[in-house]
């Protein structure tokens, strides 16, 4: 069967939304295009993957932005989520090396170190709002339940992962999104929340069922649900030659008269790693000189 990144909708008779992303395409996609180190992988993974969740919640075309600046070795974690089911990211250092946590795993939240989170929420036509937190732990997941409870004042479970395989390439990645909505029951809130503890690591899960089949039910077992709607998921960049030259447009015109003593400019997308190469005649006709 032919593996599709994917993010479904579910709500429940009891107040209670959930998301689930798939998203190992994408993941190994931007490891390969930045050459990112598992460490890496597994943070920038996470943050695309949670912005997916976070941006799968709003129609309309509207999405997120989410940017992870700590003082660890890693830098800051960059990725939007758009049109609800495209996404792109990038990390400052994507090549660290840091020892593994004592149970095996990636040790991310040292990756990241200590700082905030940012998330803008936007449509095409403006930014709507950008709000901020502190990171808690800096393992991306708990993070962004922080940032919806104190910033956007909705109780939220998130579980985010990524297993990188022995040969660095992208074995799992996935997470999901739970949330209460206005009038949900606490019992059931508490029955969820044991559910959820009965999953165990969700890179354990969607390695044993690669489709993530099964995992709605996991998560609202005992409840009465139904699926919203669903998806297909994508990695893909904003970049173009017409955004390139709206830069160098809005460049003062110091600027501009600098980069005219040059052959050529040459500039790089951090999102995608795209080379755009404007000519001295290009700018000269672009700058009507």
């Amino acid at each position: 069967m032919l593996y599709t990144d994917k993010i479904i909708h579910y709500t429940s008779e009891e107040r209670i939304r959930v998301s689930v992303a798939l998203t190992k395409n994408i993941t190994e996609a931007v490891r390969k295009c930045h050459k990112l180190s598992p460490v890496a992988a597994a943070a920038l993974g996470r943050t695309m993957t949670g912005a997916l969740l976070l941006a799968g919640d709003y129609k309309n075309h509207e999405g997120v932005s989410i940017r992870i600046k700590g003082d660890g070795p890693l830098g800051a974690i960059y990725a939007d989520a758009f049109d609800t089911n495209k996404v792109r990211g990038y990390v400052d250092n994507p090549i660290i090396d840091i020892p593994l946590k004592e149970n095996g795993k990636l040790d991310v939240g040292k990756a990241v170190g200590q700082g905030q989170v940012t998330v803008t929420r936007f449509t095409p036509e403006k930014t709507t709002y950008t709000s901020q937190s502190n990171l808690v732990t800096g393992e991306i997941a708990e993070d962004l339940a922080y940032y919806l409870y104190t910033s956007e004042q909705i109780p939220s479970t998130i579980s985010l992962g990524v297993l990188v395989d022995r040969d660095y390439s992208i074995a799992a990645s996935g997470g999901f999104l739970v949330q209460a909505l206005p009038g949900a029951d606490d019992e059931k809130l508490a029955q969820v929340e044991a559910n959820i503890s009965n999953i165990g690591a969700i890179t354990t899960y969607l390695s044993n069922h690669i489709d993530g089949e099964g995992l709605i039910e996991c998560i609202l077992e005992g409840l009465h649900y139904k699926e919203l709607y669903r998806q297909n998921l994508h990695w893909q960049c904003t970049c173009s030659q017409q955004r390139i030259e709206s830069v160098l447009l809005s460049l003062s015109d110091a600027d501009k008269q600098e980069l005219l003593k040059d052959p050529q400019v040459e500039m790089t997308c951090h999102y995608c790693g795209k080379k755009y190469v404007i000519s001295q005649k290009e700018l000269q006709h672009l700058y009507n000189c």
